[in-house]
């Protein structure tokens, strides 16, 4: 009988967000009415200007033969000059490479840069993909801290896990998933003093452009001397509100783009040019990420008001699609040994669908995705649930209808 060589797929990294999002879907199928907080697909719909260009583009039988393993050239052109006027950085079209979305950009560049004699180190909380292609890699993982009541970067902690010798990667997260912290220019430039050079560095920006109180600043803008080290990765799933799409891009030293080139020549072959060309509109486009921006600017101040004071303690985001629930105290009372089993209850007594801390590295806490039109109500379905036991057995007749 055949083997599996390797498990790529232990129990503890099966990504919990799209199990509760099944499982959330199966009792819509049975005809209750539940919220969906999972995943970060924006409930606003993708920007006319760019649909219209993908449907003229999808009409033509010669574009729609254009084969660019690294993306079309028009696309390139056009994100280098964004990030140029936007944010100074000084970059080119060949410092730039297109993908399906940004996360085959981070499995790549993983693979490229570690392996087993290495170690990559990670923000803590963490988004599931950097833990899952770290191991896919072969590497060790390092953490550090974000202190998630502060939403501070712990530097003590980056400084005592960062080796000159054995860190090859460094991956920074901002605006954060899941907390939405904002890492500072003066956090990120003591990142940078320590790593000195002697790794690369990945800005994940992919909510860059949803940003609540403060304007977002790239370390292509406040570091121009440690371009040789930055890697930044964003795409248009979020902001730009085109998730199924799959377009994402990373602009990064030649000598990496001309790696990720060749590897996509062989794996990826091309992302779908019609699409592309949707995101060069796109990127003209800043009426749309300002919209979604205020709406979870709102939602995100709804959630810190309306659960204070209840029996968990909400974290209010400064950016991003995402609110962290802190739950160990509920958790213990409750006899729940993670919030594998508090997701599990919220979702059969409430109807609310959420997602485990542990995909995050928080086990127990919560995670709410702000992409829903009816989020208010689900956190009125929440605060019912952590206002009291009481609460929870009255709701759960109610919502059981």
């Amino acid at each position: 009988m055949p083997r599996i060589i390797k498990d790529l797929m232990p129990g503890d990294l099966e990504f919990q967000m799209f199990v509760l999002d099944e499982l959330a879907d199966e009792l819509i199928a049975k005809g209750a009415d539940v919220l969906k907080l999972t995943i970060g697909v924006t409930e606003l719909f993708m920007p006319k200007v760019a649909l219209d260009v993908m449907i003229e583009k999808l009409k033509d039988p010669d574009f729609v033969r254009r084969v660019y393993p690294e993306g079309l050239p028009e696309l390139r052109e056009a994100i280098a000059q964004f990030y140029n006027r936007r944010y100074k950085a000084a970059t080119s079209i060949d410092n730039v490479i297109v993908n399906t979305g940004s996360s085959p950009i981070f499995r790549n560049l993983f693979q490229l840069l570690s392996g087993p004699e290495y170690e990559i180190m990670i923000p803590r909380p963490y988004y599931a993909l950097y833990m899952y292609c770290a191991k896919l890699a072969g590497a060790t993982i390092k953490f550090y801290d974000i202190d998630i009541n502060t939403k501070r970067v712990d530097i003590e902690s980056f400084q005592r896990n960062f080796s000159s010798e054995r860190t090859s990667l460094v991956v920074v997260n901002s605006p954060g998933n899941p907390v939405g912290n904002i890492v500072t220019p003066d956090e990120l430039r003591k990142i940078y003093e320590i790593v000195n050079h002697q790794a690369y560095v990945l800005n994940d920006e992919i909510y860059n452009n949803t940003m609540f109180y403060d304007e977002f600043h790239s370390p292509l803008e406040i570091l121009p001397d440690h371009r040789d080290m930055t890697i930044v990765t964003n795409s248009f799933s979020k902001g730009f509100r085109m998730y199924t799409k799959r377009v994402g891009f990373a602009i990064l030293p030649t000598e990496l783009q001309t790696n990720l080139r060749v590897i996509q020549q062989h794996t990826l072959l091309c992302t779908d040019p019609c699409y592309q060309y949707g995101m060069i509109a796109a990127l003209a486009d800043e009426a749309n990420p300002a919209e979604l921006t205020a709406v979870y600017r709102d939602r995100a101040k709804y959630t810190t008001n309306r659960l204070e004071g209840t029996r968990c303690t909400p974290i209010g985001a400064e950016g991003g699609f995402y609110a962290i629930l802190r739950c160990e105290e509920w958790n213990k009372a409750m006899g729940f040994a993670s919030s594998k089993e508090l997701a599990r209850d919220i979702l059969n007594k409430v109807h609310v669908a959420v997602v485990p801390g542990t995909d995050f590295g928080v086990p127990h806490d919560l995670r709410l995705a702000f992409c829903n039109d009816r989020y208010n109500e689900g956190i009125d379905r929440l605060h019912d649930y952590f206002s009291s036991a009481n609460a929870v057995h009255e709701s759960e007749a109610v919502y059981a209808q």
